[in-house]
């Protein structure tokens, strides 16, 4: 039986299992990780008296290696009920190459954006899915987006205006996330920018 030291890392502590392990540490920037034989010498290196400068999984378990960079696809709704009544909703999808790592939507639209109506839910989902990102430690993230302004705003390629769009440029770049941008076309059956529709039009229903 082996024993995973996990010095730095989500949950710092001793797993039994490599899965256990690699939870803590896959996507943790310079996670600090040791696999050991027994649990005394495990809880020798938590203590701090092990040489930290090679962490390994040991030599029968793969290295975990930080996700390089994930894609997000977003979306935003907005619904006329009842004349003006606009429900607006958001939504983004997160992907490691074909894995899902997560999905939210929701339609908590601040007021005061709420006149860029599914332009505004688009952008809360670019801002939900970075803040998401930043907990996991990823660096790096392409976004697929069907309005330019979303990348324009950022860029400074279009001159963001108003306050909602100057916090939302200021906002993400303080993120400190490597951003790259994609647009693509809006209802044209691409899979995931169908899903993340559907989910932001279910969520403006909600609302």
């Amino acid at each position: 039986m082996k024993f995973y030291a996990v010095r730095k890392g989500r949950v710092p502590g001793i797993y039994t299992t490599w899965d256990s392990c690699a939870a803590q540490v896959k996507g943790y920037p310079d996670a600090i990780y040791k696999s050991f034989k027994n649990q005394d010498e495990a809880r020798f290196f938590m203590e701090g008296h092990v040489p930290d400068s090679c962490p390994t999984a040991g030599p029968d378990e793969p290295s975990p290696s930080p996700v390089p960079g994930v894609d997000i696809w977003v979306d935003g709704s907005c619904i006329h009920n009842n004349g003006d009544n606009l429900q607006l909703g958001w939504a983004y999808l997160i992907l490691n190459g074909e894995e899902e790592l997560h999905r939210d939507s929701g339609n908590d639209i601040p007021e005061e954006a709420r006149s860029q109506r599914n332009v505004a839910g688009e952008i809360q989902a670019v801002l939900k899915a970075l803040n998401w990102c930043q907990a996991q430690g990823i660096s790096r993230a392409t976004i697929y987006h069907d309005y330019q302004g979303l990348a324009a705003w950022v860029t400074g390629e279009w001159k963001a205006k108003t306050p909602f769009t100057q916090a939302y440029a200021a906002t993400v770049k303080a993120y400190g996330i490597d951003v790259r941008w994609k647009k693509v076309l809006a209802h044209s059956g691409e899979k995931f920018n169908e899903i993340v529709d559907q989910l932001a039009r279910d969520a403006a229903r909600a609302g």
